[in-house]
């Protein structure tokens, strides 16, 4: 499983694995750069997203790496690491700071659905209408959250009926789920 040059030969010294050994090498970034794989980078992201602090963000890191050095991966994309990270803040029952840390979007299998119905001109709408109605979901929003329906179902107004009608759609979803979490006082 893990991609070590190992001879047994060797005296003891040279058999010595340090546990960096077993980390990737490489992380591509969601804007498509490779960067030499950095796990201090994980403890500041989870502490400037999430507001967790110092501790338990080095504790989640920590058992981060734990798993990671088992996959035996040389490289590793930006969003694989960060559900690595949301699975151990769910382990560890930090549901608040998972939903705050999670990415928003739609699976690949609904992209290629949309994309082979030739939905493609909707797309921009059903992946905005989709995030928002997760946003309020996960985030409970705040007090902006009216606000933030009401442009973007502004902006809707100049979108072709069918894309409209999704956008609307979302939004009344969304603006359900919120007040239904306003009044049980989850806002």
């Amino acid at each position: 499983m893990f991609k070590l040059k190992f001879d047994p030969n060797k005296s003891m010294e040279k058999r010595i694995i340090n546990p960096e050994d077993l980390l990737p090498k490489k992380v591509e970034t969601t804007d498509g750069k490779i960067s030499p794989f950095n796990a201090e980078k994980i403890i500041s992201s989870l502490m400037e997203e999430t507001a967790i602090d110092k501790e338990r963000a080095t504790q989640v890191t920590i058992n981060v790496l734990r798993k990671l050095s088992g996959l035996g991966l040389e490289f590793i994309a930006a969003p694989h690491m960060r559900e690595l990270v949301c699975g151990e803040l769910t382990a560890l029952s930090l549901h608040t700071y998972r939903n705050r840390y999670t990415r928003l979007g739609i699976p690949i299998h609904d992209v290629w659905k949309m994309l082979k119905e030739q939905r493609g001109k909707a797309f921009a709408s059903i992946l905005t209408a989709q995030v928002i109605e997760q946003y309020v979901h996960l985030d409970r929003l705040s007090e902006d959250a009216e606000v933030v329906i009401e442009q973007i179902s502004k902006y809707a107004l100049d979108l072709p009926e069918e894309e409209r009608a999704i956008i609307e759609k979302a939004m009344e979803n969304a603006l359900r789920l919120y007040n239904e979490k306003k009044d049980k006082n989850l806002v």
